[in-house]
């Protein structure tokens, strides 16, 4: 399905090729294993630990959620096995057996404490010996989005109530209901991954937040700035980034797939695949391909033209890739201004298409025709060409340019301020 049939609205670009994935930051989560302790962090087997739910009531949610798309918590309390206050505290619960702060044997203990006594959770947490305020809090979307005072804690209780009654994230909810930006979300997804890999502590995730929102940069520029992080050179592709530079899922999308993975611990490309908006054959064949430009054999923008031909002719990848036009070496002379444009989010197909009826191969004209056009202004115009020069004279690469690009766009600045800005004036 093409991207525009599924949009929730267009994201500034801040990394190569348009994608919003932070740099140096790999969404490609490791697939969950399925011994009995990744097992344990599931809502359906902490119910059932607790001895709340019957393993026929788990079959028949699971079978009614993969019919209705509803998540499987909102299917327990519909179908009456759990009330709305279990499934708040098991999802409490799961939560804090996932941060580590308690086992799966303690989750299970006060759950069933709850459902004997019908006490609060909190309370049956303290009565077998765990003390929440002795552990730090985990680095949940929510609480960093409150804590870093971008949203309130009312804001925050009602997108997660619409969340658990629309099976959304939470993420897209706040982005849907106008609490946070699309830029936000990003920031705090950035920051929610680097706490969990250790990259960064929590505190410095609050600060470069804010920081992030205050000055109105990306959040890698704050963490940079304050110290706390430095991006690591790029090694390999990122298989979000070939599935958007192919047009096969739009960065939304990508971004509701990412913050998905990170709550049901599953690649965002399994997570593309079970919402629909890839067939496990395109994954495939985007994973190959991620190979492919690891191994410098092939481009990320010659991989995304060949995913794009499998998906939209239904061919093999192996014939979508000998028929590539690889006879010229993709040097300083085939980059192109619109193509960067393009790949920068500034500008779409139909607006290259009518601009190269007049002004084909030739970048300068096609440049005054966008601009005569009203697709982009005279700043964008100017820091596209000046972008351009530096790629073809090597002193930027096209990932630092859409990079640059983007960020002096958004910023309302020169893009030689921005690539003062980003610390790369060095090599320009």
């Amino acid at each position: 399905m093409p991207p525009s049939s599924r949009g929730l609205g267009h994201l500034p670009f801040t990394e190569v090729t348009g994608i919003r994935i932070p740099l140096g930051v790999d969404f490609q989560l490791k697939p969950s294993s399925q011994s009995p302790q990744s097992q344990s962090h599931r809502l359906g087997a902490l119910l059932q630990g607790a001895r709340i739910l019957k393993e026929e009531e788990l079959m028949h949610a699971i079978e009614l959620s993969g019919e209705t798309g509803l998540p499987l918590g909102r299917v327990f309390v519909m179908c009456g096995y759990i009330s709305d206050r279990q499934l708040e505290s098991a999802v409490k619960a799961q939560s804090m057996v996932k941060g580590g702060i308690i086992t799966f044997e303690q989750a299970t203990q006060a759950l069933s404490r709850q459902d004997r006594d019908g006490s609060d959770f909190d309370d049956c947490l303290a009565e077998i010996g765990i003390n929440q305020e002795e552990h730090l809090p985990t680095a949940r979307l929510g609480e960093l989005l409150v804590e870093s005072e971008i949203i309130t804690k009312g804001q925050l209780q009602d997108a997660l109530k619409t969340s658990q009654e629309t099976g959304l994230p939470l993420g897209r909810i706040l982005v849907l209901t106008n609490a946070i930006s699309e830029e936000t979300l990003s920031a705090a997804l950035t920051a929610q991954v680097l706490v969990r890999d250790t990259k960064i502590s929590r505190d410095q995730a609050l600060q470069a937040l804010k920081s992030s929102r205050f000055r109105r940069v990306n959040i890698e520029v704050s963490l940079m700035d304050l110290g706390f992080y430095r991006p690591p050179p790029r090694q390999r592709v990122k298989i979000g980034e070939l599935l958007v530079l192919s047009g096969l899922v739009n960065e939304p999308d990508l971004m509701t797939a990412l913050e998905m993975g990170l709550i049901q611990e599953k690649p965002v490309g399994q997570m593309l695949v079970d919402g629909g908006f890839i067939s496990k054959r395109i994954l495939d064949s985007a994973l190959k391909l991620q190979e492919i430009v690891a191994s410098h054999s092939l481009s990320a923008l010659k991989a995304a033209e060949a995913l794009r031909q499998v998906s939209d002719r239904n061919i093999s990848l192996a014939r979508a890739i000998s028929e590539l036009d690889l006879d010229h070496p993709e040097g300083k002379e085939r980059v192109r201004l619109g193509e960067m444009l393009k790949a920068s989010g500034i500008v779409n197909d139909q607006d290259i298409k009518r601009a190269l009826r007049d002004a084909r191969r030739n970048s300068a004209l096609l440049g005054k025709i966008l601009l005569v056009t009203g697709v982009i202004d005279d700043g964008t115009l100017h820091g596209a060409l000046r972008a351009l020069n530096l790629v073809r004279d090597d002193k930027l690469t096209m990932e630092q340019a859409i990079i640059a690009l983007n960020h002096s766009r958004k910023n309302a600045m020169t893009f030689d301020e921005a690539i003062t800005e980003l610390k790369w004036t060095s090599q320009a």
